[in-house]
């Protein structure tokens, strides 16, 4: 009985140092896996802070770009015309007639040429 006791307190021994052994491995591993982690994500910010200014730049040049500007233009266009059209159509619809409330503005081509007018007037006043 004291032999088989000794015995197992041996082989109790023996496991615990290959469960010491195998820990160090592991934490050596996992200390090496952290290192790469880490190492991978310091190489991913990089890649990340130059698309970003890549795409800052991209975005900034779009912008000075005259394809941005033919844009812009097409959009306030249809914001204008379809506002101007939209106004008008109230006026209409709530008894404003051009006969009896003559509003130059109303039409579209004069308000046009009315500001072609102005802008020749202030280039004359200017010289």
């Amino acid at each position: 009985m004291v032999a088989r006791l000794e015995e197992l307190e041996v082989l109790r021994a023996q496991d615990e140092v290959v469960v010491a052994t195998q820990r160090k491995e592991l934490e050596v591993e996992l200390a090496a896996e952290k290192e790469a982690r880490a190492a991978e994500k310091r190489v991913l910010r990089s890649e990340l802070e130059r698309a970003n200014a890549r795409a800052e730049r991209v975005k900034e040049d779009f912008l000075k770009s005259p394809e941005f500007d033919s844009l812009l233009a097409k959009k306030a266009w249809g914001y204008f015309k379809d506002g101007f059209w939209g106004c008008l159509a109230q006026f209409r619809s709530n008894g404003y007639t051009e006969e009896e409330h003559p509003a130059s503005f109303l039409n579209l081509q004069q308000a046009l040429e009315n500001l072609g007018d102005d802008e020749d007037t202030e280039d004359e006043e200017e010289e």
